[in-house]
């Protein structure tokens, strides 16, 4: 089956920038054939870097006052649990010696109990007997001194350890601080972004085929900068008459001879075939690529043949004549 008319078509890519700006460089020409990535053109981004540079100051400003405030935090909780500690040994202290005190009033009650019953007796003076009621009275009045050193030192401890509390001020302080930080950041990250935005790069591996954009110009979002085409992306489209698109199946052989290559015959493979008619994919005489359509082709359905690894160049738009090969 020969089919006159096939023509190489391609997906083109229209690039646009994200962000309004002077164009500073254009880093390629029309037909150059770039790499994935590869840089196309610049923005002027002297007030974009500023704004980061000036956001990554404050991050670092916010950074260094945090580790300032954990800093105080922490030597404040070293200070107050010194002093809670120190005043827990003295109270341990306190009670140690309270215990020493209450065995020596023991001994004491002991004393004044026997020296009563040997008053009784005649068997002390009275003098000896008026010395164990004083050295009682003294042991008395010592411990009741020590159960008020003792509860005054564990009413310090209570206030030290209400005095923690102080703690939560230095918390949200520091949470406070890493909010600031997380909001900086989100700024920071959107102003890095933008700086990328500002160097439009590649999408793919691809030729330039227009470039819509010069040194000095200001572009806003969503102008157009570059149209290209990924050269290994190539495929032929033949126009086959609906009463012959019967016979064509998906992976046939193709016989392909180009206009430019007279006498060269090149072997593609169908690809695909269209599911509407020329004619119907367009109003007023017109497709969806928005090409005038011959009323004589408006029975025609597109076949997509896959072309071949080739040493020719073939461009977008070349015609070339096929012959499926009708199983």
């Amino acid at each position: 089956m020969d089919e006159p008319n096939a023509r190489v078509r391609v997906d083109f890519t229209l690039l646009s920038p994200n962000v309004n700006a002077t164009v500073k460089t254009v880093h390629v020409k029309r037909g150059d054939r770039v790499d994935k990535g590869a840089l196309l053109a610049s923005m002027d981004t002297a007030v974009a870097g500023l704004d980061v540079d000036t956001l990554e100051a404050e991050i670092a400003k916010e950074k260094a006052n945090r580790d300032q405030v954990e800093a105080e935090l922490a030597q404040y909780l070293r200070e107050m649990n010194d002093k809670i500690a120190t005043a827990t040994a003295a109270v341990e202290l306190q009670r140690r010696e309270h215990a020493t005190w209450e065995n020596r009033l023991t001994l004491a009650q002991g004393s004044v109990d026997r020296n009563k019953k040997l008053a009784t007796r005649r068997a002390i003076s009275a003098r000896q007997m008026d010395e164990a009621r004083d050295r009682l009275l003294d042991i008395t009045s010592k411990l009741r001194s020590l159960e008020t050193d003792i509860q005054t030192s564990q009413k310090k401890i209570r206030e030290l350890e209400s005095g923690l509390k102080k703690e939560a001020v230095y918390r949200s302080r520091i949470g406070a601080i890493d909010r600031a930080i997380d909001k900086i950041g989100v700024q920071l990250r959107q102003s890095k972004q933008r700086l990328t935005d500002m160097h439009i790069r590649a999408p793919i591996n691809s030729i330039i085929d227009e470039i819509y954009v010069t040194a000095g110009v200001y572009v806003e979002d969503g102008d157009r900068a570059f149209l290209l085409h990924d050269p290994d992306a190539l495929w032929l489209e033949a126009e086959v008459d609906e009463s012959d698109i019967r016979q064509v199946v998906p992976g046939q052989t193709v016989s392909i001879e180009f206009d430019a290559y007279p006498f060269e015959y090149f072997e593609g493979t169908v690809r695909a075939i269209g599911n509407a008619t020329l004619g119907s994919m367009g109003s007023g005489g017109a497709n969806g690529s928005g090409k005038t359509v011959d009323p004589r082709l408006a029975q025609r359905i597109p076949v997509l043949i896959d072309l071949p690894n080739m040493e020719r160049a073939v461009r977008p738009g070349m015609r070339a004549s096929v012959n499926i090969t009708v199983r």
